[in-house]
């Protein structure tokens, strides 16, 4: 392989925004096998040069000056010829793109000089958010009328205002390929500090939360699961099931006694069990388990249920200053096991014959 030291309008690169630190890119790969032929990276908000593999090459790009590649720059790249070649070779292990990895991007170098992993970038293309937006800023104007600070967005990490601050469930990978994840916030100026992470597909949407400690409390984490219900058919028409993975007790009643969410089989259901033993069941499910999987039925009952959630919510919620305090770590409201999901076509209402015996 050749080290080519390249101009970004080889391939189109360009800078999008600044999101929790780090500087998001935009490049145009020419992969044949995508139609899709953007693809994103972030990186350090410090970093200055990257390399990643194109063509057969690997490719240095100057990301803060187009072109300029100081001898003494180039010189280092010489030292670690043998290091970057390993990294690039499609042969190399996980274990030897780890340890290369560590010792160029992680341990400091004089240069700012990143190397971007060599993974297939993905291929699938972002949603069409307009109709989503379009709700989210009839939302707005209902929650503005008490919360003034406060407002709702929906886009894609790489689209969020450059110096954001966003509080979410999955840091965003670095010097890697990405599939940005898309966020529905609620913003505190430029500061996202509750946040909903969804995952569209054919048949639903998928969410985890994750709010900023400091704004524990507040309700922000019920009002954005009630928005994630009334906008999933304006992001996906076909979505049947909105599931969530409850990684404690609170979250899984949340979603079982407000939004009408039972999990996959049907067993657990405001319909299912009877109210006064309800959360014993929840309690006995989670002494035995890591999380439960709920999920709520994208039917015009529980919708309109999720408005009025909504407005509920808006009526309670606590939108005042910060008090001050000590910080905290932020919460995952949702963990990252994979915990095992129901057949989809499973809905809370039916079963609700056959669970007479947890009344």
């Amino acid at each position: 392989m050749d080290i080519v030291y390249s101009s970004t309008q080889l391939l189109n690169i360009k800078p999008l925004t600044t999101v929790n630190g780090n500087a998001c890119y935009e490049i145009e790969t020419k992969d044949k096998e995508c139609s899709f032929k953007h693809k994103y990276i972030c990186v350090p908000q410090s970093t200055k040069f990257i390399a990643l593999k194109h063509a057969g090459s690997i490719h240095i790009f100057n990301l803060v000056q187009d072109g300029a590649f100081p001898d003494e720059f180039k010189t280092y790249i010489d030292e670690i010829n043998e290091k970057l070649m390993k990294y690039f070779n499609e042969r190399s292990t996980g274990q030897v793109l780890s340890q290369i990895s560590d010792e160029i991007n992680r341990d400091a170098n004089p240069h700012n000089f990143v190397i971007v992993r060599p993974t297939s970038p993905p291929c699938e293309q972002f949603l069409n958010l307009d109709d989503a937006k379009h709700v989210i800023q009839s939302l707005n104007d209902e929650l503005q009328k008490t919360c003034r600070g406060f407002h709702l967005h929906i886009d894609y990490i790489t689209s969020f205002p450059s110096g954001s601050t966003v509080s979410m469930y999955s840091d965003v990978r670095l010097n890697t390929y990405i599939k940005p994840p898309l966020l529905l916030c609620l913003m505190h100026g430029k500061d996202c500090v509750s946040s909903i992470t969804l995952k569209v597909s054919k048949s639903q949407l998928n969410i985890d939360s994750r709010t900023n400690a400091l704004y524990e409390g507040r309700k922000f984490n019920t009002l954005l699961r009630a928005v994630a219900i009334i906008i999933s058919k304006s992001l996906n028409q076909s979505a049947e099931h909105l599931t969530s993975n409850a990684a404690n007790i609170i979250s899984a009643i949340l979603m079982i006694k407000r939004f009408n969410a039972c999990t996959p089989g049907g067993d657990i259901s405001k319909i299912a069990i009877r109210p006064d033993k309800l959360d014993k069941i929840i309690n006995d499910y989670f002494s035995h388990n890591d999380g439960m999987e709920t999920m709520v039925e994208l039917n015009e009952e529980n919708i309109a249920n999720a408005r009025s959630v909504f407005h509920e919510t808006v009526a309670r919620m606590n939108c005042g200053p910060l008090a001050g305090g000590r910080k905290k770590r932020s919460k995952r409201k949702s963990n990252g096991k994979t915990l095992k999901r129901g057949k989809s076509k499973d809905r809370c209402k039916s079963r609700r014959k056959k669970h007479t015996g947890l009344h």
